[in-house]
């Protein structure tokens, strides 16, 4: 089934969501069996006083955390994230409200430096290669709407507007 198809009863199924979602801190219930639906194409608002479970919710849903009761579905099927690296396999990323981004170093720097890392091998890189590094920038900045032109790629992140840097951490 595609995110837009319809069910068997002809009602969309969620992409993602939550069921009793709970979590502690110690004496503190962050979470208090919390549910969410989110659906293709939706754009769903969280919301709430300070010491809601805003973050908590969505550090459970992107396994930062993991939620001490509840279970988490996507497209359909139960997901148990450990670790936010498992929930960006499955295509979910969160970006922080602080960005994690390095303020002293380029766009394309920022978005593409983990690619640098290693060589096409998989080994640990001896060199710098620049050019793959403007490439892969300029591929992921594409996707968010961003331009993509050297003089973009090699502007200073602490340089661009709030709403810049936040596609800049999203495109990374």
């Amino acid at each position: 089934m595609t995110l837009m198809e319809n069910n068997a009863n002809g009602s969309i199924e969620p992409i993602l969501k939550g069921r009793g979602l709970v979590k502690r801190y110690g004496r503190v219930t962050a979470l208090d069996h919390c549910d969410f639906d989110l659906y293709p194409g939706e754009i769903l608002a969280v919301i709430g006083d300070n010491g809601a479970g805003k973050s908590s919710l969505i550090k459970a849903v992107s396994g930062a955390v993991v939620p001490d009761e509840g279970e988490v579905f996507l497209e359909g099927k139960k997901v148990n994230f450990t670790s936010p690296t498992d929930a960006r396999k499955e295509g979910i990323e969160t970006v922080y409200q602080d960005l994690s981004l390095l303020p002293n170093l380029s766009v394309a720097e920022n978005v593409a430096f983990n690619e640098q890392l290693v060589n096409s091998n998989g080994r640990l890189a001896r060199l710098f290669d620049r050019k793959r590094l403007m490439e892969t920038a300029g591929q992921a900045l594409a996707t968010v709407g961003l331009p993509t032109d050297r003089k973009f790629l090699q502007t200073i992140v602490s340089d661009l507007p709030l709403a810049s840097r936040q596609l800049v951490a999203i495109a990374r």
